[in-house]
């Protein structure tokens, strides 16, 4: 398990590690394009590759203090770190796409002709190929460890490659045409669906910071592992929530009443080794009732 964890870890932080890179690369290949093309469009995706290094270098720190171990001043260990990145992340996201609707809404009004376009595409071009070549990567380490904080990047780097498709486009269709509306009209674009695509990453962070119960199929499939133990007569209370890269599961098992202390144990680490098979990276707490025990119960359907 030790060994399995620190794979997973190391997996979440060359996935951070790449993407900062590529944002570092790609913030300074922008910066050149923009000062050569002056275009709106260009500027926008270039704040949007700016804020990409600050939203990779807090999933960076957050991968780090997210696969620290469990301590006593937390037990459940450090895995909401990620919710926060991504919150953050979000927050992020937000603000540059708020940046560039107002740089274009005023391009609008005052337009202004791309220069040195063939410089502009060649840069858009690099930077989906790059792009493309870390979401690739990050399909990877998410398929294999589940990380919201590296979920979280890839969804902003999937828009980063239409983004800079809608540049690449923009560019030289403004120069050609000398239809100077074009460039704001699509800083325009961009900016919208940078507002819409947050949504998603806001939504899974919040779910993960408060504690939102696991979707209904995933609660039913423990309960039907929990309840395939020829000894267990009754489940109830049963509570999940996410701690990050894993799960936290809770309920109440009902047994035989003249089952003694040992054979109740024995029958709990059993149906806790069943689960945990088919959910690896989770932590289990289970409490023993005798059947037909009055006691307190959640109210929830």
């Amino acid at each position: 398990m030790a060994n399995e964890q620190q794979h997973t870890g190391n997996l979440q932080r060359a996935a951070s590690y790449a993407s900062l890179s590529v944002a570092l690369f790609l913030v300074a290949a922008k910066v050149w394009a923009w000062m050569a093309t002056q275009s709106i469009s260009l500027l926008s995706s270039l704040v949007d590759s700016f804020l990409d290094v600050m939203a990779s270098g807090i999933t960076v720190i957050a991968i780090s203090v997210a696969m620290r171990p469990a301590d006593s001043d937390h037990r459940f260990g450090h895995g909401k770190a990620e919710g926060l990145a991504a919150l953050a992340q979000a927050t992020i996201i937000t603000l540059s796409a708020l940046f560039v609707l107002s740089e274009a809404i005023k391009r609008l009004t005052a337009p202004q002709p791309i220069e040195q376009p063939a410089t502009g595409i060649a840069v858009m071009l690099l930077s989906i190929v790059m792009t493309l070549g870390l979401l690739a990567f990050q399909r990877s380490v998410i398929r294999k460890t589940g990380s919201l904080a590296i979920s979280a990047d890839a969804m902003h780097y999937r828009t980063d490659v239409l983004i800079n498709l809608s540049v690449a486009i923009a560019i030289p269709l403004t120069a050609w045409t000398q239809w100077m509306i074009i460039d704001p009209l699509i800083g325009i674009g961009i900016a919208c669906y940078i507002l819409h695509s947050t949504y998603g990453i806001a939504a899974n962070a919040l779910d993960v910071l408060l504690d939102r119960e696991l979707p209904n199929d995933e609660r039913q499939r423990i309960e039907a592992i929990a309840r395939e133990h020829p000894e267990v007569l009754g489940f109830h209370d049963l509570r999940t929530r996410s701690g990050g890269h894993h799960y936290i599961i809770q309920f109440h098992l009902e047994l035989a009443p003249e089952n003694n202390l040992v054979k109740a144990h024995v029958i709990l680490d059993a149906v806790e080794e069943r689960i945990r098979s088919a959910y690896p990276e989770c932590e289990i707490i289970v409490h023993a009732d005798p059947l037909g025990f009055e006691e307190r119960r959640d109210n929830f359907d």
